[in-house]
């Protein structure tokens, strides 16, 4: 019989490596430093995250988790799944954004692919954005939003660009409205809602929110 995981201990390593990862950067920290910082055996750690990239999913997974509570927190109608998904990936990609220690995260989890499906697939589940009777061109949407802001995100990062990210953002998002056959009246408004949701206090509140729960 199996050792039971323990909760606690989980959150503990999550919590250290995610510290690792943004002051160190992800490529340069070991599973091995982890469990030393967590004062822990290595094949502890391996029972608990079998795989660095585990670790990152659940580091992102953690970010997503408090996203959606965050959001539900401010009093967000959470019934309007299209909505929730537009204006969650908003203050995601621009958490990120304004977080440079955060965005080398996001950057890591994008390289791995592995990392990008299961928090893209986590992220939808934690929404409940589709049922079993979505077609499947819509159900493929949320990966096409990811996948492309993965390979957008860094030109902001490494070069000069004429747009703000905010248009960039706003763009991904009335390509995945029409995958999902809205119309353009309802793309309009609803990025207009989200627009006016996103102010500097919103998503500062939730990097400062997220920044607490994840320190040691």
């Amino acid at each position: 019989m199996g050792r039971k995981k323990n909760l606690a201990q989980r959150v503990v390593i999550i919590k250290t490596s995610y510290q690792l990862f943004i002051e160190e950067g992800y490529e340069n920290v070991t599973t091995k430093q982890v469990a030393d910082a967590c004062s822990m055996a290595h094949s502890l750690l391996h029972y608990y995250y079998p795989t660095k990239s585990d670790l990152l999913t659940d580091i992102v997974n953690t970010m997503i988790a408090k996203l959606h509570s965050y959001i539900a927190a401010q009093g967000v109608d959470l019934t309007d799944k299209l909505y929730v998904y537009g204006l969650f990936t908003r203050l995601f990609f621009e958490s990120v954004t304004i977080n440079r220690k955060l965005l080398g995260i996001y950057q890591a989890a994008v390289i791995d692919g592995s990392v990008l499906r299961r928090w893209t697939k986590y992220a939808v589940e934690k929404i409940a954005l589709y049922h079993q009777e979505t077609p499947e061109r819509a159900k493929l949407a949320p990966y096409i939003l990811s996948g492309s802001m993965g390979q957008i995100l860094p030109l902001y990062v490494d070069t000069e660009i004429h747009l703000e990210l905010r248009e960039t953002l706003n763009l991904a998002l009335e390509v995945f409205y029409s995958v999902n056959n809205l119309t353009k009246a309802w793309i309009h408004a609803t990025v207009g809602l989200i627009d006016r949701r996103m102010t500097p206090p919103f998503i500062q509140g939730f990097l400062t929110e997220f920044s607490e729960m994840m320190a040691n």
